[in-house]
């Protein structure tokens, strides 16, 4: 079964179509606000063709993820949308031979399922470490998710070690925090960098909730932000934009990133020949308070 990538109809079986009009997403976190605007791009993209999205969320775990795509194409969708492209063996055998369309977004693999939409999540942390370090920052910690687990938080940390290598810095291990997502969890790993790192003067987080958290922090501490320590986030979410002070972050088309995928679905079913395999929506540095 594993090897022809066999799955079970788990539709009636007196169904004359070998399809459905469900299109399935599988992201991380149905909670987490980054993935429910592209899940509503997603909708909004596909409800004029009559098109419902059927949801599963991962938690981060490839085993789970491998357990959800299996159900999923047992319920013959017409086509299937996926956060990211840190997939098992198993699991990219089984979108490969589903036979329907597949969008992998957020992210732009060098060898895609079968199409992406996304952005480079390495240039956009290396504008980030670049806009910190033009600003004096030097001993500038990170915090992601686990790189294993989270190929988009991986490129993140490698374009926060590449900026920090070109401008002559030599990455500090001790530095790089990996968390759970979490605001509490950004309060916690900035009390541990500034333990192993007294002299902290900068802070990329790979998401705005950690960079909320380590702000909050600094306020209990007395720690004036930016003058002692300039902190950045990552995805402009809306309380970026409502924290004092304002968080500088990257922002994410992820309203955009889903409509696109969408859009590369119905191109797909439809048949259209103009397909297209990856599609960059960009990402924009916002500059506010915080660094």
């Amino acid at each position: 079964m594993e090897e022809v990538g066999y799955v079970p109809n788990l539709v009636a079986g007196g169904l004359a179509a070998t399809r459905t009009q469900v299109v399935a997403a599988i992201v991380p976190y149905i909670q987490h606000g980054v993935f429910a605007d592209a899940v509503q791009g997603l909708s909004d993209s596909l409800s004029p063709s009559k098109y419902c999205v059927l949801l599963g969320n991962t938690t981060e775990s490839s085993e789970r993820e491998e357990g959800i795509v299996r159900t999923l194409l047992g319920h013959r969708p017409a086509g299937l949308v996926i956060q990211g492209a840190n997939h098992s063996t198993a699991t990219r055998r089984l979108l490969q031979k589903a036979q329907i369309p597949v969008v992998e977004m957020g992210t732009l693999p060098d060898d895609p399922i079968d199409c992406c939409v996304g952005y480079s999540n390495r240039q956009a942390a290396i504008a980030m470490m670049e806009h910190l370090i033009t600003r004096g920052r030097r001993r500038i910690g990170f915090i992601g998710a686990d790189p294993s687990q989270n190929d988009r938080h991986a490129q993140r940390l490698d374009g926060y070690r590449a900026a920090l290598e070109v401008a002559g810095i030599t990455p500090d291990p001790r530095l790089v925090v990996l968390a759970q997502f979490g605001i509490s969890q950004g309060r916690e790993a900035l009390s541990h960098l500034i333990e192993v790192d007294p002299k902290l003067d900068g802070l990329f987080c790979a998401s705005d909730l950690w960079a909320a958290g380590a702000l909050f922090e600094c306020m209990r501490r007395g720690i004036p932000v930016p003058d002692a320590i300039a902190i950045a986030g990552f995805n402009d979410q809306e309380l970026a934009a409502e924290v004092v002070p304002a968080l500088t972050t990257i922002r994410v088309r992820r309203y955009e990133i889903g409509y696109t995928a969408g859009t590369l679905i119905l191109e797909r079913i439809q048949g259209r020949e103009n397909h297209r395999k990856s599609i960059d929506v960009g990402f924009e540095l916002i500059v506010r308070e915080s660094a």
